[in-house]
């Protein structure tokens, strides 16, 4: 075991399309068995050498994708239901949630100002479009 988030993306997605608990539970069993024998004294996580021996031999390693992607699987999965639906995000391959439906030229919400990559984003289309003629 690396440490890996595919597992638990998997069965968030799965959650989030069905709403069977077992989703839920067997997330629970894989996060308990992180804890159990994934877990270091002097705090952290560590990679397993192999899931075949038990207890396991742990790696001198926790990966990053460990804190970016694996537990941010496993938060969502308990969240509550709504936060990220899948009918209004997606996720990148790093796990970070990308708005399906985003319009450059949409005002941002009251309070907010525009991020960086929405004003590159506006920029460069207002660019294409003047070159275009339109």
């Amino acid at each position: 075991n690396l440490l890996r988030p595919e597992t638990v993306e998997s069965l968030w997605v799965m959650w989030q399309v069905t709403r069977e608990a077992e989703y839920r539970d067997w997330a629970w069993l894989i996060f308990r068995a992180f804890e159990k024998h994934t877990r270091v004294p002097s705090g952290g996580y560590a990679s397993l050498d192999s899931v075949l021996h038990v207890p396991p031999k742990q790696r001198d390693k926790m990966e990053s994708f460990w804190l970016a992607e694996t537990l941010k699987y496993l938060y969502l999965i308990f969240a509550e239901e709504d936060l990220l639906p899948l009918d209004a995000y997606v996720m990148n391959t790093e796990a970070h949630p990308v708005p399906i439906k985003w319009d450059p030229n949409e005002a941002p919400a009251k309070g907010q100002g525009e991020t960086k990559q929405q004003g590159v984003v506006r920029r460069a289309l207002a660019a294409l479009r003047e070159q275009m003629g339109g």
